[in-house]
């Protein structure tokens, strides 16, 4: 059995002399990967060499790159990082960071991830066979580990999955068991704590074998006064007849960046739901939502809200691809841009030429506050098949003053009248979460941004 050896004790003690992120990634990927070596199988040791000469070739992406036209992240990988974390946060910090993302009236298993590493102790896993939650370093030299990474990913064309594919250490593998239907949601935390500026890669897998049924609620909290810049990549398989409901909240602080990278694939008559809720302040914030339609029947609903406020960006990027006859998808997403704010939504739908009766339907409406909010929407639709119905749009309007006047009138403060305003817009998102709990917590979120929003700008 090969020993597992850590990584942060082979990299080299914090550069005195800054070094931004790419000179960091190619002066130490030697020393890693030869640690890797001495821990891993030969399948994961060649896709990593290859995932990181992929990234190499095409360094981090600048804004000519079509699919970073927007989003400018030279400011972000100018920083010195540090590759892996070596801080274990205490019981303190824990328990600080749980409270601020406590759900109220939320019933779930919970799963928490300390800087990418699964804490059992405070974790409340389901106490069944029908479900095995695992660290990815427990899995990560089984045969069937090796053959998921990448397996339904051009990784080439996304430098941020090479990079995570060629850096990962750690994060949690979770598997439904066949015909499992798992009771109640599993809250997945990941808290973030470090000493230093620190640049981490989680790799996350989602497993729902043919007939399972489950719901996975994600978020991220961050307490430390130093930048965190997280590159996550989650795949999540789902076989035939299977059900995976996905809800994601993303609630940052100004120092914290954040890639994300979620890779879907289904199987025939499977069903995948995504519900992606994005609020300040983190300085970045890029989300790769990709769904692959690998079988006859599937059903597919992406629902996305994100409020911007001052100097953030938020740029989501989703692909539906379409290979098989008789599936559907349903994409909406709406953005409330403030003062200063920038958003970005970029969707495609690929309808290949076997996908006959295909159903695809795409919405991106958003809602600029001032003058100085920015929206820059792209929805793409891509069809090589003759019997299908697809159709979409996207919408910019400004904040309707009539009726925030009308509320006043009615003797409703500014505040509470401007957050009654948002939720009835972003509404046609919310409906669609079913878990009452949750739907009230985004509410309260909503309320508490643009609370927050106007008392920066008065």
């Amino acid at each position: 059995m090969l020993k597992e050896i850590d990584i942060t004790k082979t990299r080299k003690p914090a550069q005195m002399t800054k070094k931004n992120l790419y000179d960091t990634l190619t002066d130490e990927f030697d020393g890693i990967y030869a640690a890797f070596e001495r821990t891993e199988k030969d399948c994961l040791l060649q896709k990593r060499k290859e995932a990181f000469a992929y990234f190499q070739d095409q360094k981090f992406p600048s804004t000519k790159n079509e699919e970073w036209r927007f989003t400018n992240i030279t400011p972000f990988v100018n920083d010195t990082y540090n590759l892996y974390s070596d801080f274990s946060a205490d019981d303190e910090t824990i328990e600080k960071a749980l409270e601020k993302v406590d759900v109220k009236g939320l019933d779930a298993y919970r799963l928490i991830l300390v800087n990418g590493n699964i804490n059992y102790d405070y974790s409340q896993l389901p106490q069944t066979d029908g479900i095995s939650i695992r660290s990815v370093s427990e899995v990560k030299n089984e045969v069937s580990f090796s053959e998921k990474i990448n397996q339904n990913i051009e990784v080439a064309k996304y430098p941020f999955a090479a990079l995570n594919t060629a850096f990962f250490q750690d994060g949690y593998y979770i598997e439904l068991k066949k015909n499992f239907n798992l009771d109640k949601p599993v809250y997945i935390i990941h808290i973030y704590s470090e000493k230093e500026n620190v640049f981490l890669q989680p790799r996350n897998i989602i497993i729902a074998q043919q007939g399972s049924n489950c719901k996975f609620i994600e978020t991220s909290v961050c307490i430390s006064k130093n930048t965190v810049f997280v590159n996550s990549f989650t795949d999540i398989l789902i076989n035939e007849n299977a059900y995976v409901r996905h809800a994601h909240f993303q609630r940052g602080n100004a120092n914290e960046r954040w890639v994300t990278h979620t890779q879907v694939n289904q199987e025939q008559n499977s069903r995948y739901d995504n519900y992606l809720v994005t609020l300040p302040k983190a300085d970045l914030v890029r989300n790769n939502l990709n769904v692959e339609l690998n079988g006859k029947n599937t059903e597919t609903h992406l629902y996305g809200l994100y409020l911007v406020s001052d100097k953030h960006l938020v740029d989501n990027h989703s692909v539906v691809n379409h290979k098989y006859p008789n599936c559907q998808s349903n994409q909406l997403y709406k953005g409330v841009i403030l003062d200063g704010g920038h958003g970005v939504f970029n969707g495609k739908i690929y309808v290949q030429r076997p996908a006959q009766k295909t159903n695809a339907f795409q919405q991106n409406n958003n809602l600029l506050f001032s003058p100085n909010a920015v929206i820059n929407s792209k929805p793409q639709l891509e069809i090589f098949a003759d019997d299908v119905k697809c159709s979409h749009g996207s919408t910019v309007g400004q904040f309707n003053e009539e009726s925030l006047f009308y509320l006043r009138a009615r003797g409703i403060g500014e505040e509470t009248a401007r957050s009654l305003l948002v939720n009835a817009f972003a509404f046609d998102v919310a409906e669609k979460i079913h878990n009452e709990a949750l739907r009230d917590y985004v509410e309260i979120l909503i309320e508490e941004t643009i609370e927050q929003a106007q008392k920066d700008n008065s």
